[in-house]
C-alpha cells in the first residue's frame, strides 16, 4: 500500500512489479539456495512478482526493484530510517544534518568518498538534482517529501530551505533515492524513464537479468566496506505460499514475506530456519470516506463496535490492537493521550446494531441493514496474493454478517492496487497503512491528515490519506504541529490529533502487524532478530552488509 529507501511495505507494494519493458542485458537462470557467483557467494532472495520486467526508475509505482523489497541495493537514500530501533536511524548518503532553531532550513553534510558504480564521484549537485526532480514531477515524489528549495553551497553540502517547520517529516525527507545528474538531466521525461541499466551509489549492482531472476553483484568500489557476500540473487514468486515452499525447500536464503504458523510450518522444519516479525505498526479497515456506506460515521462506528479482534488478528498470527488511539502499543504508550490511557476497543455486536438503528437503518428480510432503499453493503480490495490479507478479511465477511452488514471480497492484482486506492476507486481495502511508524506524528500524518487530501480520480502521489479525510479541525491542528517548539505543546497537539481520531474514526484498526521476514542461517550469518534488533530483517541492504559466511 503502502508500509526503505525507508523500508515499507507501502514502498514494497508500489514497486513490487515492472509494467514495461526495457532492454535486455545478459539473461540468467533462477537459482536456488546452493547458488553461486564466480567470484563467491550468492545469497538468494524470494521475492515477490508476476511480471518481472526490466525497469529500474527508483522514482516509479511499480519496477523491477520490488523484487528486491526497495531495500537500497542500488540507489540509496541521504539516511536510513531505522523501524526496527526507533529513533536510531542510520546515517548513510548524509554524514550529518542538523535543523535551524525554526526548523525551515535543514542542512545535510554528505559523505566524501561516494562514487557511482561508472566511477564518476557523487556530490552534492547529485543530491540538488534528485530533489528538484521530485520538485518538478510531482508524480515521482513517492516519499512524500514536502515542497521545499534546495542548494548546495558546497561540493558536500545541501541545504534544504522549507516554507514550514519540517523536523517531523525528517522520515519522508532523508528516504527519496539519489540519481546520477550527469545521467539523468539528459532524461526527458522521468516519470516514463524505465532506467534499464541503472547506476547507482549502492553496495551492489546490476549482473544479470531476466524474467526469472535478477542477479545483483557485490560493488567492490563501495564506499563503506564492501559486502562479505559476492552477489545477491532475487528470484520471483507469485505469492506468500510459493515464498513460503521456497524458503521451506531450501531453494532460498531471505524473504520478508509473512509465512502462516511460521514456528510450524517453517522454523521447526531445521535449526538453521528463522523468522521475525517485530510488531510495526497498526492496520485495519480502510475506508473511502466518499464512497456509502463507509461514509456514514454510524456504519464505521457499528463495524468498530460489531468485529472480534482477536480473531481478526489471529488470522494471520497478529495482535489485536489494544488502544482507541490506532498508535501501536506498547512503542507509543508514551504518545497516548491521557484521556486515553488504557482505554481499548469494546466488542458489543448488540451495541453496533443499535448504533445502525439509532441513525436510521433497518435490518430487511434478507439479514442486512439498509436505509433509502440501498443496502449496508461494501466491498474490501486487496492483493489476491496476499495471503495474510485474505485470511483477515474472510473473517471479517463473517463478523459483518452477523451485525447486519455485508461485505463483500475483491481481489485484484498487486500492481493494480496503489493506482485504484490512490485514484479512490475502492470502497474499503486493508493492507494500509502500513508502513512501519518511525514517529507517533507520523502514524496520524500518513494516515489522516486532511492537507493530504485529494479528490476522487487524482491520485494521491505519496498514498496518505487515501481515506480522503476531510476535517477543518484536523487541518488546522496538523498545520499547528509543525509550529511547536517544545515536546509539551506538541504533545498537546498530539492530544487533539488522537481525539478527533477517536471521535471520528476515519479508519478502523484492527491489529497490530509485523514487518515479517525469514532467513538461513546455513551459509550466512548476522541477520537482526528479537535479541539483536539492530534493523528490520526484510531484506535491504543494511543487513546485507553485515552478512557473513556462516
Amino acid at each position: 500500500m503502502t508500509t526503505p529507501v525507508q523500508l515499507t511495505r507501502r514502498n514494497l507494494l508500489a514497486g513490487m512489479l515492472a509494467t514495461a519493458g526495457g532492454l535486455a542485458l545478459a539473461a540468467c537462470s533462477p537459482g536456488g539456495s546452493s547458488s553461486s557467483s564466480a567470484n563467491g557467494l550468492t545469497v538468494t532472495v524470494a521475492g515477490q512478482s508476476d511480471n518481472l520486467t526490466q525497469v529500474f526508475n527508483p522514482f516509479l509505482e511499480n519496477t523491477a526493484l520490488g523484487v528486491t523489497y526497495n531495500g537500497s541495493f542500488i540507489y540509496e537514500p541521504l539516511v536510513q530510517i531505522n523501524t526496527a530501533d526507533i529513533g536510531k536511524d542510520i546515517p548513510w548518503l548524509a554524514r550529518s544534518w542538523e535543523w535551524s532553531d525554526d526548523n525551515k532550513t535543514f542542512t545535510v553534510t554528505l559523505q566524501d568518498t561516494v562514487k557511482w558504480t561508472d566511477g564518476k564521484p557523487f556530490s552534492a549537485d547529485d543530491v540538488v538534482f534528485s530533489y528538484q526532480l521530485l520538485k518538478k514531477f510531482p508524480a515521482l515524489n513517492l516519499q512524500g517529501v514536502p515542497d521545499n528549495e534546495v542548494s548546495s553551497p558546497a561540493p558536500n553540502k545541501v541545504v534544504f530551505t522549507f516554507k514550514d517547520p519540517s523536523e517531523q517529516l525528517f522520515p519522508s525527507i532523508v528516504s527519496a533515492p539519489i540519481v546520477a545528474k550527469h545521467l539523468w538531466e539528459s532524461v526527458k521525461d522521468p516519470t516514463t524513464y524505465q532506467d534499464p541499466n541503472p547506476v547507482g551509489t549502492g553496495a551492489f549492482k546490476i549482473g544479470t537479468f531476466s524474467p526469472q531472476s535478477l542477479l545483483l553483484t557485490r560493488n567492490d568500489d563501495y564506499w563503506q566496506t564492501k559486502a562479505a557476500i559476492a552477489a545477491i540473487r532475487f528470484v520471483p514468486y507469485k505469492d506468500n505460499s510459493t515464498i513460503t515452499n521456497a524458503m521451506v525447500q531450501g531453494q532460498a536464503d531471505w524473504a520478508g514475506a509473512y509465512i502462516a504458523n511460521a514456528d510450524k510450518t517453517f522454523t521447526s522444519k531445521n535449526k538453521n530456519y528463522h523468522f521475525w516479525a517485530p510488531r510495526a505498526g497498526t492496520d485495519g479497515l480502510i475506508p473511502n470516506l466518499e464512497r456509502w456506506p463507509l461514509s456514514d460515521i454510524a456504519v464505521r462506528k457499528a463495524i468498530s463496535l460489531g468485529v472480534n479482534r482477536k480473531q481478526v488478528a489471529a488470522a494471520s498470527g497478529e495482535q489485536p490492537a489494544t488502544s482507541v488511539t490506532g498508535l501501536p502499543l506498547p512503542t507509543y504508550k508514551s504518545s497516548v493521550a491521557k484521556a486515553y490511557d488504557g482505554v481499548g476497543f469494546v466488542e458489543d455486536k448488540n451495541k453496533a446494531m443499535q448504533t445502525l438503528e439509532a441513525a436510521g437503518y433497518a435490518k430487511a428480510s434478507d439479514g442486512y441493514y439498509a436505509k433509502g432503499g440501498k443496502r449496508v453493503e461494501f466491498s474490501c480490495s486487496f492483493p489476491a496474493s496476499y495471503t495474510e490479507i485474505a485470511a483477515r478479511v474472510q473473517v471479517l465477511v463473517s463478523q459483518l454478517k452477523d451485525i447486519g452488514i455485508k461485505l463483500n471480497i475483491d481481489t485484484t492484482t498487486v500492481d493494480d492496487i496503489n493506482p485504484r486506492t490512490a485514484k479512490g476507486d475502492f470502497d474499503s481495502t486493508m493492507g494500509y497503512p502500513v508502513s512501519p511508524t518511525p514517529r507517533a506524528f507520523s502514524f496520524y500524518n500518513d494516515t489522516i491528515n486532511p492537507n493530504l487530501y485529494y479528490p476522487i480520480g487524482q491520485s494521491t502521489p505519496s498514498f496518505q490519506n487515501i481515506e480522503r479525510f476531510k476535517d477543518d479541525e484536523a487541518a488546522e491542528l496538523f498545520k499547528q504541529y509543525p509550529l511547536a517548539t517544545t515536546d509539551e505543546q506538541r504533545q498537546q497537539i498530539l492530544d487533539k490529533i488522537e481525539k478527533v481520531f477517536v471521535e471520528k474514526l476515519p479508519w478502523i484498526p484492527m491489529f497490530y502487524w509485523g514487518s515479517y521476514s525469514s532467513w538461513s542461517t546455513a551459509k550466512v550469518t548476522g541477520f537482526p532478530d528479537e535479541n539483536s534488533p539492530y534493523f528490520t530483517a526484510v531484506p535491504n541492504v543494511v543487513v546485507a552488509l553485515r552478512l557473513k559466511p556462516a
